[in-house]
């Protein structure tokens, strides 16, 4: 899942750090609270996901690739969705 992730995202620099799923977990609720982006110009929780999704869709990636990168998304939208109250 991690060499996926990183082909997800390769032209990202921080993808070299990234070496467990845990990390991986971290970069996708940092995405999906837009915390990369400035305050005034965040979109929410469920757009994040749904672009998300879209590059996941989109993707040169295996279906089972796909698969784990899509299902660690669906349970850090779950968390952070009750979390949050979306």
């Amino acid at each position: 899942m991690i060499e996926a992730f990183r082909q997800l995202y390769k032209d990202r620099k921080s993808m070299d750090a990234i070496q467990t799923i845990e990390a991986i977990r971290t970069v996708i609720k940092s995405e999906l609270l837009d915390e990369f982006t400035h305050p005034r110009a965040r979109q929410s929780i469920e757009k994040k996901y749904a672009l998300a999704l879209e590059r996941i869709k989109n993707s040169n990636l295996s279906i089972n690739q796909k698969q784990m990168i899509l299902d660690a998304y669906f349970d850090e939208y779950t968390k952070l969705s009750t979390e949050y109250e979306i």
